[in-house]
C-alpha cells in the first residue's frame, strides 16, 4: 500500500523534544523533516527550543575553531603524532618497488585479507530495509501505546484501522523478552507497525510492513530458522533478522549477538501466530 501523508499522527511536541537534535544536525529524512517543520510553524514553545539549541550548537562551533584554528597553540597535533605522520609519508614517497618489498608479517597479512573478504561478504549484499530499520529503532521515539494502559494482548490489535494489513508478531519464547508497546512508523514510504520489546540487557525492535511487490527485505545472508528464510543483516552496530510471511515483511532490530539473535529468531518461528 502507497504511503498517504495523512496516515499516521502529525508530530506532537513530546516527539519533537525527543527529535530536537537530530533535526538541528540535518539528519531527518525528508517526510519527517516536513513533519517537524509543520509543527515549528504553529508551536511557539518547541520553536524556541529548536532555536536555542541551534544557537548553542552555533556557539560551540565557534569557540572550536577558535580554540584549534592556526593561531592557537591547541591547533597543532602532537610532537608524537606530527612524527608518526611524517614517517607515513617518507614511506609512500619511497619507490614503489622498495615498498612492494618491505617486510610483512604474514600474521598481519593474513589478518589484512581476512578482514577484507569479511567487510566485502557483509556488505555486498546489503538492504536499505535493515538501515531505515535500524535508524528509526536507534531514536527510541514515544510509543503510541504501551502494554501498561492496554494490556500485552492487545497491543497488536491496537493496530487495526490505522495500517491496511493484519499485524501478527510472533511469540518469543526465548530470551526473558517482555513486549513494552507499539507505535505507527514507515519504512521505505511505506506505513509500519512498530513494537519494542525489552529485553534483560537492551531492547529489541520489530518492523511489520506490507510488501507485495516483493521489493524489501532481499539482502543479508540467508538462513533457513524453522519454517521461514531468514536474511541476517548488520547495520550501524546493531543485527537485523528479515524474514517474509507472504505480502508481509517481519524486520527485527537488536543489540544481541548473532547467534542469540538467531536463536530468538528460530524459536518464535516455529510457534504458529497468535
Amino acid at each position: 500500500m502507497p504511503y498517504e501523508p495523512d496516515s499516521r499522527p502529525a508530530i506532537d511536541c513530546a516527539e519533537l523534544g525527543r527529535t530536537a537534535e537530530t533535526l538541528v544536525d540535518g539528519e531527518l529524512l525528508e517526510r519527517e523533516q516536513a513533519e517537524a517543520e509543520a509543527h515549528l510553524a504553529c508551536c511557539e514553545s518547541c520553536r524556541r527550543t529548536v532555536e536555542a539549541l541551534r544557537r548553542t550548537r552555533a556557539a560551540v562551533r565557534q569557540r572550536l575553531r577558535e580554540a584549534l584554528g592556526p593561531a592557537s597553540p591547541h591547533g597543532r597535533a602532537p610532537a608524537a603524532l606530527r612524527s608518526r605522520i611524517h614517517l607515513a609519508l617518507a614511506h609512500e614517497r619511497r619507490p614503489w618497488w622498495r615498498r612492494a618489498l618491505s617486510p610483512l608479517p604474514l600474521a598481519a597479512a593474513a589478518a589484512c585479507a581476512a578482514g577484507a573478504l569479511l567487510v566485502l561478504y557483509t556488505h555486498a549484499d546489503g538492504d536499505p530495509l535493515a538501515d531505515e530499520a535500524v535508524a528509526r529503532h536507534s531514536r527510541d521515539l514515544p510509543l503510541e501505546v504501551t502494554t501498561a494502559s492496554v494490556g500485552p494482548e492487545s497491543v497488536a490489535g491496537w493496530f487495526k484501522g490505522k495500517v491496511d494489513f493484519a499485524t501478527r508478531p510472533p511469540v518469543f519464547r526465548k530470551g526473558d523478552v517482555r513486549l513494552v508497546g507499539g507505535r505507527i512508523s514507515h519504512i521505505k514510504d511505506r506505513p509500519a507497525a512498530y513494537m519494542r520489546y525489552q529485553l534483560p540487557h537492551g531492547q529489541l525492535g520489530l518492523f511489520i510492513v506490507e510488501d507485495p511487490e516483493r521489493r524489501l527485505g532481499g539482502g543479508g545472508r540467508p538462513l533457513q530458522l524453522g519454517p521461514a528464510t531468514v536474511r541476517m543483516m548488520n547495520s550501524h552496530g546493531y543485527n537485523v533478522a528479515v524474514w517474509r510471511d507472504d505480502r508481509i515483511v517481519y524486520s527485527l532490530v537488536s543489540d544481541l549477538d548473532e547467534p542469540a539473535l538467531e536463536r530468538l529468531v528460530e524459536a518464535a518461528l516455529t510457534v504458529p501466530h497468535p
